[in-house]
């Protein structure tokens, strides 16, 4: 048997078992989605599919990935997330976050962001109603100042301003699940009009976090 005959043989094996791996996952995934579970259950067909096109976008420029640029994004600022489905207590499903990184440049192509959340919990930090302090409150500014005579903009600006009103919730950071995500993560804007993405939170804001994990994470109670 020639080496090329061994090659092609050895690969062949690889990609029966590659197949045979793809279809047990498939097989495990139906049967979690058969389940009809709630929370983050019901959205894991969605993000499958979702994930899937990502993966395979990314593997049909594999080599372009290397020389791509990527958006820039300043520390503190907001952005809305896909976390996508997680295990355990990991964040999942979409949430606004905020960037924490101190430097991005145009080639790094992943941020290390502070999920949010409306939900209540003794390890999460209280931020206030930055949603309406931020996002809300420039939709209605944009709206004072519109002409009528705009029906376009003013539609849009009513979009925004219902779907940021359904946020207007005490926002909670959750420092215990501070990740690092692809930018591919991160949604677009709602419309041209939407701050999300380029709106950042207070110096107050920002120290209040900072104090959070450096507590958390990094003071030693020991020496005490």
């Amino acid at each position: 048997m020639s080496v090329k005959t061994k090659t092609n043989k050895t690969l062949n094996i690889k990609n029966i078992k590659d197949r045979i791996r793809l279809d047990k996952a498939y097989t495990n995934y139906c049967k979690i989605v058969n389940k009809n579970l709630p929370y983050k259950f019901s959205y894991l067909d969605e993000w499958l599919l979702k994930k899937s096109k990502l993966l395979l976008n990314e593997s049909e420029n594999f080599l372009s990935q290397f020389i791509t640029t990527h958006r820039v994004y300043k520390r503190g600022t907001l952005i809305k997330v896909d976390f996508g489905v997680n295990l355990g207590s990991e964040m999942s499903q979409v949430h606004f976050a905020i960037v924490l990184n101190n430097f991005d440049n145009p080639k790094n192509n992943i941020l290390t962001v502070i999920p949010l959340t409306s939900k209540y919990s003794k390890f999460n930090t209280n931020l206030g109603n930055i949603i309406n302090d931020k996002l809300l409150d420039k939709v209605n500014f944009e709206l004072q100042k519109l002409d009528n005579k705009e029906e376009t903009k003013l539609e849009k600006l009513n979009t925004l301003k219902s779907y940021y009103k359904s946020n207007v919730k005490t926002t909670y950071a959750c420092c215990s699940l501070i990740t690092t995500i692809s930018k591919s993560r991160i949604l677009p804007p709602i419309n041209e009009y939407d701050i999300i993405g380029r709106e950042k939170c207070s110096s107050e804001i920002m120290n209040k976090i900072d104090k959070e994990i450096t507590d958390r994470f990094t003071q030693d109670f020991t020496s005490k």
